[in-house]
């Protein structure tokens, strides 16, 4: 006599081996992605904060704002500033980005192109976007929100003190 299938118990052992490797593979995969984001972060941040340093190297300050401003969109001071231009076609701040550096460059100067900010999306929330504090002209924030904010770590934030991602409870 021929058998044409499986037996029940074949069937079983299948199935609990799939169950056990999906186990496996589901929680790897939720933690890749939770580092996948913290990483495009972490690099984005870290362009910006290149683009600020240069600012710094060129006119003695960071770019101003006294609150916490979205750096990546275009009608922001501190976007207009480091992309060395505005959209709307006004002026440059007039009280830090003119005449000449220390190296003999006259304003305006692009520090990062207006394409690659404005192409920064928080990975977590895409409505969300990066903001920018610089209360002082000697220190500035970067902030992204997790939306993790009953856990303590409703942000990743940046600092002009600090080269690497911190997890804070507020922007």
């Amino acid at each position: 006599m021929k058998r044409r299938g499986f037996t029940l118990i074949e069937l079983m052992v299948v199935i609990a081996i799939i169950i056990i490797l999906a186990a496996i593979a589901i929680p790897n995969y939720l933690s890749m992605t939770a580092r996948a984001k913290r990483s495009r972060v972490a690099s984005d941040f870290a362009a910006i904060a290149t683009a600020l340093e240069t600012y710094k190297t060129d006119w003695n300050q960071y770019p101003p704002a006294s609150a916490a401003v979205p750096i990546t969109t275009p009608t922001s001071t501190a976007y207009i500033e480091l992309v060395g231009r505005n959209p709307s076609g006004g002026s440059l701040n007039p009280s830090v980005n003119t005449g000449t550096t220390p190296g003999g460059e006259t304003a305006p100067i692009s520090y990062i192109s207006g394409t690659v900010l404005t192409s920064m999306v928080n990975p977590y929330n895409s409505t969300s976007v990066y903001q920018y504090t610089s209360a002082t002209t000697t220190f500035w924030k970067l902030s992204a929100a997790t939306g993790e904010s009953g856990t303590g770590k409703g942000f990743l934030v940046r600092t002009s003190d600090t080269p690497t991602l911190a997890d804070s409870p507020s922007s």
